[in-house]
């Protein structure tokens, strides 16, 4: 990713960071001045948007999609299916030090990649806070590269094993990409994938026939504002995506909604309006 495409990505890195620390989604030790004041800052904008919406507003959604894909990836791991992760464009999410304490090195390797600063600001904290660990890895990673140290295999080259399942989640990503460079994203993931014994894709998702609507308009108005620039809607609807994915190297692709999963899994927001969807893929 260049600094051109992503520096606005920063922003919401340190939002989402503090959200999931104030719902005990990660370690106090991710959580930052930066995102603590632009929650305060929003407060007042996301009470006009959960009166509009029932009660799903920036929080709620980031929380269902975080969750779902929590959820996912559990089941991935339980099941024996993967038994290491990328995530990409990572942020301050506490996702990595969860999930590895929880299944520990001798069954999960976890590899957060992001733009270089904010790799070594969370490598920094990390360490300093006693966070580390030998099979959770932050590494400085450009998604957006076909070649060079930042490309997919060099900025992780010796940290994954072929013979292994790999996940890949890029959580929060897609919406900062027009289609084209989304499309091309893809393609280097399904490449990236394609050697490993099993995979699987997650990443949330938005649903432009929902997006029509007034008050998620005015949502997505607000979201924009937030990361200073625009957002960008790939899908009409859900009947889309597993043909669109086809086409980029990905076999298979469900769409998941916060409905399907709200009782399980206790989302935030129930019963309001859906703004948010999480993509399941593969290239088997």
């Amino acid at each position: 990713m260049t600094d051109r495409s992503t520096a606005r990505i920063s922003p919401t890195a340190y939002y989402t960071g503090h959200v999931w620390c104030k719902n005990g989604l990660s370690d106090a030790a991710l959580d930052t001045r930066e995102g603590a004041l632009l929650f305060a800052l929003l407060r007042p904008a996301m009470r006009v948007g959960r009166a509009l919406t029932g009660g799903v507003a920036l929080e709620e959604m980031l929380l269902q999609r975080h969750l779902m894909i929590d959820h996912l990836l559990s089941l991935a791991i339980e099941s024996g299916r993967v038994g290491q992760v990328l995530e990409i464009a990572a942020g301050m999410s506490g996702r990595g030090v969860r999930f590895s304490r929880r299944y520990g090195p001798g069954r999960l390797v976890y590899v957060e990649g992001d733009l270089e600063g904010m790799a070594a600001r969370k490598r920094s904290r990390l360490a300093s806070t006693g966070l580390s660990s030998g099979h959770h890895h932050v590494v400085a990673l450009d998604a957006l590269a076909d070649d060079g140290p930042l490309a997919l295999a060099q900025a992780t080259r010796g940290l994954f094993d072929h013979g292994k399942g790999l996940a890949i989640v890029t959580e929060g990503l897609l919406s900062y990409f027009d289609t084209p460079t989304t499309e091309g994203l893809w393609r280097r993931l399904a490449r990236f994938a394609a050697p490993f014994s099993d995979d699987l894709y997650l990443s949330d998702l938005h649903l432009g026939r929902t997006m029509n609507l007034a008050a998620v308009t005015l949502f997505r108005g607000m979201l924009q504002l937030f990361t200073r620039g625009r957002t960008h809607v790939h899908f009409t609807s859900a009947s889309e995506v597993a043909p669109a994915l086809a086409k980029h190297g990905f076999a298979r692709a469900t769409v998941h909604h916060p409905r399907d999963w709200a009782a399980e899994l206790s989302l935030p927001g129930q019963g309001g309006l859906e703004t948010v969807q999480v993509l399941e893929a593969s290239t088997r």
